[in-house]
């Protein structure tokens, strides 16, 4: 039986430059390892980039939102190792599955991502991974006022993105139009307050 290792933080956490180090750590000891990322990050194409680092580590798996994983196929390899990074971008189903890897082999599964969309609600896969954890690690971040940030603002044009519409996912960063901030559950309240869209 292998270990099931949730990260989570938010943005510019370090999660992928922890999961960068990670693989380079699991391939310098020779441990068979077996890089995983959803083809929904566009962002950087079959790469896990960082914003702190110059490293970049190629994925050998991409998967898209409807792709079932192989987990016979995978556990055949005998992998020591799966880092997965940008994991909330994935499936129920897909961590359904990493979760099976870990328990019916020794391949053990280290997944780094987000746990809030910017709607401020926790993302499915995220609160899915995060209960089959072995082990659970959150990279605390504080503003200035030391109040954690958990949360994520999405700004189009300079205003707050109003909390409706089907898409949640937070898939790319900073673009010319749309930025993200991130932000203490206080302070997401009192903004969406200002703006009637959460309860007083």
């Amino acid at each position: 039986m292998g270990f099931f290792k949730v990260t989570v933080g938010v943005m510019g956490s370090s999660k992928s430059a922890r999961a960068i180090a990670e693989v380079q750590n699991l391939k310098i000891r020779n441990l068979r390892t077996l890089v995983l990322k959803p083809a929904m990050d566009t962002r950087d194409g079959g790469f896990i980039c960082s914003r702190l680092i110059k490293d970049k580590v190629k994925a050998d798996l991409l998967v898209s939102q409807d792709e079932s994983i192989n987990v016979n196929e995978i556990i055949k390899n005998n992998y020591d190792y799966i880092v997965v990074d940008e994991f909330h971008m994935l499936s129920e189903q897909q961590v359904k599955d990493l979760y099976k890897i870990s328990a019916i082999s020794n391949t053990n599964i280290s997944m780094y991502g987000l746990r809030m969309s910017w709607k401020g609600e926790p993302f499915p896969s995220a609160g899915l991974a995060l209960g089959y954890a072995d082990e659970i690690e959150i990279i605390k971040m504080v503003d200035k006022d030391q109040h954690t940030l958990s949360h994520h603002i999405r700004y189009t044009n300079g205003i707050p993105s109003p909390l409706v519409g089907d898409e949640e996912s937070i898939i790319v960063g900073d673009l010319d139009k749309t930025s993200y901030t991130t932000a203490s559950k206080l302070d997401f309240y009192k903004i969406y307050q200002m703006l009637g869209q959460v309860e007083e």
